[in-house]
């Protein structure tokens, strides 16, 4: 008999068993919402994509030009 685990069940498996241990830290991302997982305690996007879609976000806000060329 197999199992099969999702990718959220698989890493909510690891957090626990060993998420205190190996400096593992839970967050959720500020961009989208979802819970993710970290090797930096300051972590803040779950991925590139939220990165820069909080960042294109901050610069309609400001009204800002993007920068680089």
């Amino acid at each position: 008999m197999d199992l099969v685990l999702s990718r959220q069940a698989f890493l909510e498996m690891i957090w626990q068993w060993h998420g205190d241990r190996r400096g593992c830290y839970r967050h959720v991302c500020l961009a989208c919402g979802r819970t993710f997982y970290a090797s930096r305690p300051d972590a803040r996007y779950c991925r590139g994509a939220c990165r820069q879609r909080a960042y294109r976000r901050r610069l309609r806000r400001s009204g800002a030009a993007p920068a680089g060329g």
